[in-house]
């Protein structure tokens, strides 16, 4: 289900709130440059073809117009009410608002007005530029965020106190709703450096993009991003432009184009990775301007806590009152765009907000704050504790209470154990992500201490935190560890004959499965990964990565496998 908005890098197009776009094309203006029309996108098209990439470049985000929050009021029968409304664009994850306002109008039945006495009205906004007005200029004191947007915003909104965000809460998960198309030309992530990359659905760089650049030793710099708005203008020229290697995209085209039924079907491409193998990378959020959550703590509360009610509470009727404030054909459509997300309850949000999570909204935005000061959408000298957005004391002063402590986590387990799978099978499945880990072992060692502090210890221990990381971002996946030895050694086993080289061949690949072995071990005790989505081989010399430096095929190589 296309999200029409989903980061606030769309803001770029935003008219008339001191948001500045540029496109560069071999230095020269090009159609689609800040002040263009909406939606012209960021390339020049001739006959159904791209004729001119334009090549975005972001700038930081600056907003005007600010005033006070401003809340109406509504009588429902028992006197007058504060009255919060609150814009939503398209997207699926908002189905427990919903479910707590019973409806997009104020009414007495929502959870708000029972627990809160405060009254909600949901009004459709398809513009994020115009939602950050309307939240800055205090007419929608609560807008939605992905929270990886949130270093962007605090940076933009804090000179002025009253309007800088506080996030209160999670509204959902992306979870197989974003994806990353490639052309088959990219045989490893690699090769994606210096090439050209589509993204559309208005964000000129989306988070998973810059994470998994990241993860591959790459940044958003080292990439030339073209911007389209228009999903069917990118899948055509996706299709048809051969210098365009890589499409961001969302669903149904990220599944349409890798189907060959489809008449959305494009010959000789794959799904990189998607949103439902990183199920906990694209967090939407709900924010709240700082006055509002300073003057009136309790209704913030009783928003949350209506929010968690309503998470349980997601039924025909929420799928038909999304279906009429979204002009849809029926409920069943409304009910399908939860396919692509999952929506959080009170104990999934308690966990994305907890400090000690390695994946939760503080890593996010710390790994966010530096993917944009690379790109220069932020200032390199700033450091901003994520603190300054976080505010947790009414999350936990609901958990104190455990209303909801019978709400189960779902999304912390939802690798699907009773999947089938062995070595045969996974060598057919998606590898979403793949690194050569250079572990150091001394010689004819199956493991090493990792309480040493020798250098090369230390650094063993930094590259298996990262492995544990990408472990939890990646919840979705099987783990497959794959031992590899030095090939030091291969040319003097052969010297001495056949059956000795055999023997030695079979020995290497014992070994470097427990080492592989060796590092389940670490990742399962260490690092508390679940051992049924690890999977360990040993190969021995089989693979050398590099003929001429034979220490650096010892190795352990971490592949991150799909089971869709």
């Amino acid at each position: 289900m296309k999200r029409a908005l989903i980061g606030i890098l769309i803001l770029v197009t935003a008219i008339g709130i001191g948001v500045t776009y540029k496109f560069m094309a071999g230095g020269a203006d090009a159609a689609g440059a800040a002040g263009g029309p909406a939606g012209s996108g960021g390339a020049s098209r001739q006959g159904g073809k791209a004729q001119d990439l334009v090549f975005a470049e972001i700038e930081p985000l600056t907003v005007s117009g600010v005033g006070g929050y401003q809340l109406s009021s509504v009588d429902l029968g028992d006197g007058p009410v504060p009255l919060i409304r609150i814009p939503l664009d398209t997207w699926g994850g908002y189905a427990a608002l919903f479910a707590a306002n019973g409806g997009a109008k104020a009414n007495k039945d929502s959870f708000f007005y029972t627990r809160g006495k405060f009254a909600v009205e949901l009004v459709r906004e398809e513009s994020a530029g115009e939602q950050l007005q309307g939240y800055a200029a205090g007419r929608w004191p609560i807008i939605w965020a992905p929270m990886d947007s949130l270093p962007l915003l605090y940076d933009a909104l804090k000179t002025d106190k009253r309007i800088a965000p506080k996030v209160l809460g999670l509204f959902d998960w992306s979870s197989g709703g974003d994806g990353i198309l490639v052309k088959n030309s990219i045989r490893r992530p690699a090769d994606l450096r210096d090439k050209i990359i589509l993204t559309s659905s208005n964000t000129p760089y989306s988070f998973m993009l810059l994470w998994y650049l990241s993860q591959n030793g790459m940044s958003g710099t080292d990439v030339k991003v073209v911007w389209v708005d228009d999903g069917e203008i990118a899948l055509d020229m996706f299709r048809n432009d051969s210098r365009i290697v890589a499409w961001v995209s969302w669903t149904p085209f990220i599944n349409e184009a890798v189907d060959p039924s489809s008449k959305n079907y494009v010959r000789d491409s794959r799904l990189l990775i998607s949103s439902r193998d990183a199920n906990q990378l694209i967090a939407d959020t709900y924010i709240v301007r700082t006055d509002l959550l300073q003057d009136k703590p309790e209704m913030m509360k009783a928003f949350v806590e209506s929010m968690a009610e309503a998470s349980q509470r997601i039924d025909t009727k929420t799928w038909s009152d999304m279906a009429d404030f979204y002009g849809l054909a029926s409920p069943g459509e409304a009910k399908s765009m939860l396919d692509d997300v999952h929506v959080a309850n009170f104990t999934e949000t308690a966990m994305f907000f907890d400090d000690a999570n390695p994946i939760g909204a503080y890593k996010i935005f710390v790994l966010a704050q530096e993917y944009y000061k690379q790109l220069g959408s932020l200032p390199s000298t700033v450091s901003y504790d994520p603190e300054r957005v976080i505010n947790t004391s009414i999350i936990d002063a609901i958990a104190a209470g455990k209303e909801f402590a019978g709400q189960k986590n779902l999304i912390a387990d939802s690798f699907n154990k009773k999947a089938a799978f062995d070595i045969g099978d996974l060598e057919n499945q998606r590898v979403v992500l793949s690194n050569d880990v250079q572990l150091f072992f001394d010689a004819q060692k199956l493991d090493f201490d990792p309480d040493s502090q020798t250098p090369e210890i230390k650094e063993n221990m930094k590259m298996l935190e990262k492995v544990a990381e990408q472990t939890e971002f990646l919840a979705t996946t099987i783990v497959k560890l794959v031992g590899h030895l030095d090939t030091a050694k291969v040319e003097e086993f052969r010297a001495k004959g056949n059956q000795a080289f055999i023997e030695a061949s079979a020995q290497a690949k014992l070994v470097s499965k427990k080492r592989a072995e060796f590092v389940k071990k670490m990742l399962v005790e260490r690092y508390k990964i679940d051992a049924d989505r690890i999977v360990t081989e040993g190969r021995g010399w089989d693979n050398p990565i590099d003929p001429e430096d034979p220490n650096k095929n010892r190795r352990v190589e971490v592949q991150f496998i799909s089971l869709e």
